[in-house]
């Protein structure tokens, strides 16, 4: 019995995971056609490093918002999700993240800036994920990431289940758009002559599985699905679109 389990423990320990990246399938220039993607991640334009995405405006304000300018408000399972800040070009940066249930009523409301404890980067994208009950969100170089010793652009995930970060990225790894889906969440950073990449990282746990080198910052990502392959659109800065597939590769044998 023992020499069988000793077998079984190591056909489990010697077998392959199958994990998923991000592969290269075709870059299309600049030349291509509007209708392949959509603005849905950033209706305010491409071109904008800050999204906003008001679509409910009589949301009520809370004392800590009473001050704070409306940049986002979008449906969300429990009812609505509201990034609250104080106004493009302030001398100060405040992030409030509040949310509303289906009556429009408050039930959570997030400083992300003391939870982070970060006053010196600007969030640049929030979104919700549902799945783990989350406000994922960066905290992004306002400007060159050497002004502040490479020290921002991470990228967080808050439990409000827990009130408290269940994971952070390292440095310079998200700024401006991210997006998610299920499984994974798709975000990138780069800034003029600073190198520049994009990422998939694991949704629950923040883990990296693709890091790609781009040529120029990314300013819009899309997820779509065509026939049994999901894909992510990506583009940069120079309106140039690409194509990634979003495959299955085997781990390496533990």
């Amino acid at each position: 019995m023992k020499k069988m389990i000793v077998c079984l423990m190591a056909l489990v320990t010697c077998s392959t995971i199958q994990a998923q990246r991000l592969v290269a399938f075709n870059g299309y220039g600049a030349n291509w056609s509007r209708s392949t993607i959509s603005s849905k991640n950033k209706p305010n334009g491409y071109i904008y490093r800050l999204r906003e995405d008001v679509q409910c405006t009589d949301l009520p304000t809370t004392p800590e918002t009473e001050k704070l300018k409306l940049f986002i408000a979008e449906p969300i399972d429990m009812g609505w999700m509201a990034l609250y800040r104080l106004p493009l070009g302030a001398d100060d940066y405040d992030f409030v993240v509040v949310l509303y249930n289906h009556d429009k009523q408050p039930v959570e409301t997030v400083n992300l800036c003391d939870v982070t404890n970060n006053r010196y980067c600007e969030v640049q994208d929030v979104r919700w994920d549902s799945d783990n009950q989350r406000i994922v969100f960066n905290m992004a170089c306002p400007s060159y990431a050497s002004g502040i010793d490479g020290k921002g652009s991470k990228l967080y995930s808050y439990s409000i289940k827990d009130k408290r970060i269940a994971w952070e990225t390292d440095y310079l790894v998200s700024n401006d758009i991210f997006i998610l889906n299920e499984k994974y969440v798709f975000c990138s950073y780069g800034f003029t002559d600073e190198k520049k990449f994009l990422f998939m990282l694991d949704k629950q746990t923040g883990k990296q599985y693709s890091k790609i080198p781009m040529v120029y910052k990314v300013q819009y990502m899309e997820l779509q699905k065509k026939g049994n392959v999901n894909k992510l659109f990506v583009v940069d800065y120079n309106d140039n679109l690409y194509e990634y597939n979003i495959v299955n590769t085997p781990a390496k044998k533990k």
